[in-house]
Order: structure tokens, then sequence, then C-alpha cells
């Protein structure tokens, strides 16, 4: 009866009611709260699975890019040492360029020197063959023309032909040969033998008849090789005159 009266009566409705509210509004934000927290929770790992995902994708990348720094790295070594090897190629290919240079300058040298050396062996061959016909007409006069074989004087370049002789020429002097001086140059030309024709065309008989006229020192003289001698200097042949002169001399000697 008493809980009748309880319940009967209306201010302990109005807090039962109250009562209700309130347990059931905790009971209601404890279940909002138990579903915020699980969505919040959820949320809260699939951000820790992102974040775990973006480090291993940052792990990755970060080892990628020390790969390719290393690879890099390494490829600036291989490009130095293949800078340095190119240099020492093109430093070889140039110090063999140098020395192929130098050789080809020194074969050219060497081919102008052995050119030279030939040239002076076929100028002493022909030298050589002068002195053996010169030799060869010592051992075997010719006899010089006279009076029916009038000599051609050649002019010459008497510089030339100074220095060959060593001594002073000039045309028609009779001491070019060899033992004639002054004085039976001065002789002859008395007895109108004045060129290097006259003498050569004159006979060996007339000469040492005129020495002999002339007295003195001039009958020990011996023209035999006067007319010869006036007869290449008359032709101009001043290497063969030369050779003859100095083959009168050793034989004199």
């Amino acid at each position: 009866m008493i809980w009748l009266n309880i319940i009967g009566n209306t201010t302990f409705l109005m807090v039962a009611e109250t009562l209700v509210i309130v347990i059931g509004s905790m009971l209601m934000g404890v279940l909002l709260s138990y579903v915020v927290t699980g969505n919040v929770k959820k949320q809260v790992e699939g951000l820790q699975a992102e974040i775990e995902e973006e480090k291993k994708r940052s792990n990755e990348v970060r080892e990628q890019m020390q790969e390719l720094t290393q690879i890099r790295e390494d490829l600036k070594e291989e490009l130095s040492a293949m800078r340095l090897k190119s240099d020492t190629q093109s430093r070889t290919i140039y110090d063999q360029q140098l020395q192929i240079a130098i050789k080809d300058n020194e074969s050219k040298s060497h081919k102008g020197i052995v050119d030279g050396l030939n040239a002076s062996i076929d100028a002493y061959q022909r030298r050589l063959k002068v002195i053996e016909e010169e030799l060869s007409q010592i051992r075997n006069p010719v006899l010089i023309p006279h009076q029916s074989s009038p000599v051609v004087s050649i002019s010459a370049n008497y510089d030339h032909v100074s220095k060959l002789l060593g001594k002073p020429v000039t045309e028609n002097d009779l001491s070019v040969i060899y033992g004639i001086g002054p004085k039976t140059s001065a002789l002859l030309q008395s007895k109108s033998i004045q060129t290097w024709q006259d003498l050569a065309q004159t006979s060996i008989e007339m000469l040492k008849q005129i020495l002999t006229e002339a007295g003195g020192s001039f009958k020990s003289i011996d023209p035999t090789s006067w007319p010869k001698q006036a007869f290449m200097a008359a032709q101009s042949e001043w290497r063969k005159l030369r050779v003859y002169q100095e083959s009168l001399k050793k034989s004199e000697s």
C-alpha cells in the first residue's frame, strides 16, 4: 500500500522520470562515446597505417636516392678515368706524330745527304775519267794541229778559271802555260806569237829555235808541252789543263 502511495505521488514520478532521462542520457552518451571512440580509433589506426606506409615509402625513396648518389659518384669516377685515359692517349698520339715528323725530317735529310754523296761520287767519277784520259794522253801524246789545222779560240769565264788554276788568268795570257814566265812570254810575243792559238799552232822545233837564238837561260827551257797546253787553253779545257800541268809538275819533281 505504501508503494502504491509512493508511486502515486507526483513528485516521485517527476524524480523518477528525471532519473530515467539522466540515466538514458548517460547511457546514450556512453554509447555515443563508445561509437565515436571506436571511429576515432579506427581513423587513428588508419592514419598510423598510412604513416607507416609513408615511412616505408620514404625509406625506399631514401635508399633509392643513396643508390642513385652512389651510381652518380661511380659515373664521375669512370668519367674522370676515361678523361685521364683520353688525355694520356692524346699525348701518346701527339708524341707519336712528333716522332713520325722527326723521322720524316731525318729521312729527308738523309736522302739529301745521300743525293749529295751520289752527286759527289758522280762528279769524282767524271773527274777520275778526265784524269785517266789525261794520263792516257800523257802516255800516248796526241799531235797538236799546226798550220794546216787552225785552232779556234773559245771564250771562258776567267774569274772561274782563275779560281780553278789558283792564279789570275786573262785572255791569251801566255804565262798561264806552265814553263812560260813573263820574260819568256815577252820573247814569244816579239816573235809574233801573241795568242794561245798562235802558240798552239807553233811547232816544237820552232819554239826550240826561238829559245836557242835568244840564248842565256832560254836555251835550257823545254817547250815540248807548250803547244798542247796552249791548245787546251784556246779550247777552254781548263780542268784538263790543270790536271795536265799537275802531271808535268809531278814528273819534274
